[in-house]
Order: structure tokens, then sequence, then C-alpha cells
């Protein structure tokens, strides 16, 4: 069974079994200045599909750096190979559309050596976030930056050090999020970005411990809200190089 026929047979089993699956979605393609590659090409595939996390209250395990099972397909993923200031996006699996309320942030870590060997395990920085968008007052579904996009897309910093990384991609559904049920959507790609950068990314932080269970910003409670009133989800800034 080749990767793709693997994927769908599991998407289709939960759009069978599941009411709310239709909603759920997995980032599988990567795209290279505008090109889009095939599914799972550069992007480590997750063995839950198109399933969320949802270890937010009882704490996140290392699945949480590039989601269950992903580990296993990294000696199978190729390598993407980008200089700085590539214009870098995921897209979702089977022309999906984000259609849960939530904003969407993107992670790099840089892998001591070859990246399809490297777990996650070191130091990631932020270089992407999206929130709101919207005019709110009221908050609606459709002020989220990220509501019925079926891509994210960051530019790489031109100062980002040569080396291979992961390139984590994230969309959080904050729909049940005041009872501590906030869903994450994520995979990582593996990329070696060329060139002479010099930068040093930063703030650092690290997966597991990327956010705080009680960070207000990941337990709104969205519905009757006039406004959304946080710009950035855990208490790391992007580094833009």
């Amino acid at each position: 069974m080749t990767k793709f026929s693997t994927i769908a047979a599991g998407a289709l089993w939960g759009l069978l079994t599941a009411s709310t699956a239709s909603a759920h979605y997995v980032y599988s393609i990567l795209v290279i200045d505008g090109q889009q590659t095939p599914d799972w090409q550069y992007i480590r595939q997750n063995s839950n599909n198109i399933q969320p996390h949802k270890e937010f209250l009882v704490g996140p395990s290392d699945d949480f750096r590039c989601n269950a099972g992903s580990q296993g397909s990294a000696p199978h993923t190729d390598v993407a190979v980008i200089g700085p200031g590539t214009r870098l996006g995921f897209k979702l699996w089977n022309n999906g559309q984000i259609l849960h309320p939530g904003p969407s942030t993107i992670h790099m870590s840089r892998a001591p050596g070859d990246v399809r060997d490297y777990d996650g395990s070191g130091d990631w920085f932020k270089v992407y976030e999206d929130v709101i968008c919207g005019p709110q007052h009221p908050l609606q579904d459709t002020d989220w930056c990220s509501w019925d996009q079926a891509v994210v897309e960051f530019t790489v910093p031109h100062n980002t050090p040569p080396g291979q990384y992961l390139v984590r991609v994230e969309h959080i559904a904050l729909h049940g999020a005041e009872s501590g049920d906030t869903e994450f959507y994520f995979t990582c790609a593996q990329v070696e970005v060329t060139g002479d950068g010099n930068g040093n990314p930063g703030p650092l932080v690290k997966i597991p411990g990327l956010y705080d269970s009680n960070d207000p910003a990941l337990r709104f409670f969205i519905y009757g809200a006039q406004e959304y009133p946080y710009n950035q989800v855990g208490s790391h800034t992007v580094w833009s190089g």
C-alpha cells in the first residue's frame, strides 16, 4: 500500500465514524516558492491521520514534536534543499480547509546531523504566527487568519544559519479550549537550508514545553466574545532574522 492510499483509507474511516471528522485535517504537502510537492515527500507522515492531538491538560508526550508515528517515517522522507528567503508553505491533504477557529504557528529546529535521524529534542524557534485578521466585535470564526485556508506559508529568514532542520507547522483549534479540550494539528517537514546565514535564532523553546496548559490564550472561551485579546500563543515571539 502506498503512503497516499494508507492515509486515504485512514481519513475515509475517520469521516465515516466521527461526525466532526469533516473538519479535521493534516498537513501533507510542502510548497516551495509556490510549487507543490507530492504528499509526504518532504513531510514526515504521522500515524493518526487527520485526528488532532489532545494532550494539552495531561501534559504532552514527545509525539507533540512532529506527531504520532512520525519518527518511524523520517528515514523514508526526503529532505528539501532550500535557500534563505525561500517561500515555504504547508498545504492540507486532499484539498482540505481549516474549519476550526484558532491561530497557526510554524517553528524550526536545527538537527545536530542528518535530520532524518533527528527526534526534535533540541531547541526550537518560532518563525511564523497568525492570529486575527478580521474586524471582530463580535468575534466570529471568519475573523481568524487561518479560517477556510488550505495553505499556511512563511519566508525562511535570510539570516537562518545553514544546516538541516525540522520545520513544524501547527494549527490550534480553540472551539473547546475553555475546558482544556484544545486541539492541535501539526506535522514536520525535513529541509536543508543553504547559504551563509549567521543569525542567532530565538527565543528558544523545547517541545514538549512549548505551551503552558494554563495559558489564557489557549484556554479562551471564544463563543460570545467580542474579541480575542491576545496577539500570540506561548510566551515566545517570532524570530524574523
